[in-house]
């Protein structure tokens, strides 16, 4: 699992400490089995970090599910974020939060280590570094209505991204197992996921393909 250490400076950041990571975000309604035993399997399986995107619950819903799930994760070594709840988050103790662009270019939350936030094209990347950003998930990689899907536009704006800031930029957006390696190729510093975390029973299965794919990535570099 990465520490995130985040030594960053552009692309140098995966040759140093920063190593590629793979984020399950979660989506309560979607679970293919009851939330908590979704959540339980998805820990177990071991991704790098996970994000409670539940973001309809009442401040108060939120913070108590938030501390079963992080509960869940610290028993399998897997870090924690929480999502738009700062104060929830701060409460609890979570150091790592993924917060809307306009909300971030408003004011940085004081109390956390890692900032994570969602954009959609170059203007929003150069925004996010400057507001304070620690990590970007572009989220239209691929097509969001069909897995088989390969969008090209997708890719080649990660792969621009890439070249606009200097922080860490994960993949979503239509990530299954089939196209790890197409991301990681781009020298993303990972994939997030959430259909293809909450929709199955067998989670392993899908970090064992990320892992397999990180690999083959990693020798190309």
């Amino acid at each position: 699992m990465c520490a995130c250490g985040l030594c960053i400076g552009g692309l140098k950041y995966i040759a140093m400490q920063w190593s590629v990571m793979i984020i399950s975000a979660t989506d309560r309604k979607t679970s293919i089995l009851p939330f908590g035993e979704q959540i339980a399997r998805v820990a177990e399986a071991g991704p790098d970090m996970l994000i409670l995107t539940e973001r309809d619950l009442l401040p108060e819903e939120y913070r108590e599910l938030a501390a079963a799930c992080m509960s869940e994760c610290a028993g399998n070594n897997v870090q924690f974020c929480a999502d738009k709840f700062a104060d929830a988050a701060r409460e609890l103790g979570i150091k790592t939060l993924h917060m809307d662009l306009e909300d971030l270019k408003t004011s940085r939350p004081d109390g956390f280590d890692r900032i994570l936030t969602t954009v959609r094209n170059e203007r929003e990347a150069i925004d996010a570094e400057a507001a304070g950003a620690s990590i970007l998930i572009f989220r239209d990689v691929f097509d969001l209505t069909c897995k088989s899907c390969r969008n090209a536009k997708g890719l080649a704006m990660l792969r621009f991204l890439l070249g606009t800031v200097d922080i860490p930029v994960i993949g979503a957006g239509g990530i299954y197992p089939d196209v790890f390696y197409d991301v990681l190729g781009s020298e993303a510093a990972g994939v997030c996921m959430r259909d293809g975390f909450m929709r199955t029973k067998d989670p392993s299965s899908v970090v064992r393909a990320y892992r397999e794919a990180e690999e083959r990535a990693r020798k190309l570099r």
